[in-house]
């Protein structure tokens, strides 16, 4: 028994798809979801001229669609696979193997990119299970993504240190379309309400504030297989997936290559580039977000941990009688002084009693909070506004135009890789 293979017995929800089995010395496979996607090739061929590793590289494309679906996407699906299998006949590599596979229609109520997601790296571990390979990387990506030309040599080097349970990789979205120009102003607001937020995580003191963007994420496959898999949600999955690992500590950026994911308008899903750019260019209008002093409130609960540790009923009342009464009132409703007591109950040390404070006071948590507090009062800010205030707190300048503050929260997240 491998070491997925418990795993894969419980939690896959297909066999096996590619009968031909990996070569011996295969460390890297690359998971690409692909739903009614013309472009596939355009992401296969960034792949494909990639500076390559020190062992063979392989490619699953996972082409699915839910029941149900219009007749144009499934001939799209079935032009897909011709596509890529006769791309792969034409451009045989021993190094560099490209699978594409059929996977049945998924149900409508669990159909999307987490289905798929979780279907490929599934495929993935079960691959790298054959070769007996817990240290396989399995990195994430998009059908309408594109790479640097180090991204499979940078990912070996992240991984070189066994001690990595997986990384997220820096990415930049386009900002100029000549043949759209209506895209240009739009992308740069949600690329930066994304550094946004991360940044504001940062400067609340959150240790687990990485980037969660599905293209552009790579994960130990033994770590994969313990820690219960992606799951199949219709979106969001990759943020579930990662605050998973994050706990497990020895994550890391990967900021010395680059996803370049798309900037297109799409209705598939509630929420990401695609749904943020369409609402965008419906409204013609801003793209409001939290304002920093939900995160500075936030900040104040982080920086009380060390008196939490081993703090009784009355120490803990104390300790939370200087937050915000907005703050205030969102702990007494979740249990927290309950929740700090527990931690406290089964933690032998000031780490672990960290762990179990942030473990419980989660990514989730966070953005309930932050919900709480727009729910009670607490205005949104258009985010040029709020990345604006954000630096002025942090002692920085700001730039001027949307434009110059992308690019200097580009260069800020850039220069020092966060890890946990």
């Amino acid at each position: 028994m491998g070491f997925a293979t418990s795993y894969l017995q419980r939690h896959s929800y297909f066999g096996p798809f590619i009968p031909v089995p990996p070569r011996d010395s295969t460390s890297l496979i690359v998971v690409i979801p692909c739903y009614n996607e013309p472009g596939i090739l355009d992401s296969i061929v960034s792949l494909y001229k990639a500076a390559r590793p020190s062992f063979p590289v392989e490619v699953i494309v996972v082409v699915n669609s839910p029941l149900g679906t219009d007749r144009a996407a499934v001939l799209q699906n079935e032009r897909t696979l011709h596509q890529v299998s006769r791309w792969s006949a034409q451009h045989s590599d021993p190094d560099f193997a490209v699978h594409a596979i059929d996977v049945p229609p998924f149900p409508v109520k669990h159909a999307g990119a987490g289905f798929a997601r979780k279907t490929g790296m599934d495929e993935a571990a079960g691959r790298f299970d054959l070769l007996n390979n817990e240290r396989g990387i399995i990195a994430s990506f998009d059908a309408d993504s594109t790479c640097d030309p180090n991204y499979f040599t940078e990912l070996e080097k992240c991984f070189s240190d066994d001690r990595t349970n997986g990384c997220t990789v820096h990415f930049e979205h386009p900002l100029h379309h000549p043949g759209n120009p209506i895209l240009n102003n739009p992308i740069v607001k949600y690329e930066l309400y994304l550094r946004y937020f991360v940044e504001a995580m940062r400067y609340s003191g959150f240790p687990w504030s990485f980037h969660t963007i599905g293209s552009c994420f790579a994960v130990n496959s033994g770590v994969y297989a313990r820690q219960g898999g992606m799951n199949r949600k219709k979106a969001g999955e990759d943020f579930y997936f990662l605050h998973k690992l994050f706990p497990l500590g020895n994550f890391t950026e990967l900021n010395s290559t680059r996803v370049i994911p798309s900037a297109r308008i799409s209705d598939r899903l509630p929420f990401g580039t695609g749904a943020a750019m369409r609402r965008l260019l419906g409204t013609h209008g801003e793209l409001p977000t939290y304002p920093p002093e939900s995160f500075e409130e936030l900040s104040d609960v982080f920086g009380a941990i060390e008196a939490f540790y081993r703090a009784d009923d009355n120490a803990i009342s104390d300790i939370t009688g200087h937050f915000s009464p907005c703050m205030l009132e969102y702990l007494a409703l979740k249990g927290f002084a309950e929740a700090v007591v527990q931690a406290n109950n089964n933690s032998a040390s000031p780490g672990a009693f960290r762990k179990r404070f942030f473990i419980w006071f989660n990514g989730l948590r966070i953005l309930q909070y932050l919900n709480f507090a727009r729910s009670h009062g607490r205005q949104d800010l258009p985010v040029s506004e709020a990345a604006g205030a954000l630096l002025e707190r942090k002692g920085l300048i700001p730039e001027k135009t949307e434009t110059g503050l992308l690019f200097q929260y580009r260069t800020m997240q850039r220069e020092k890789a966060w890890k946990c």
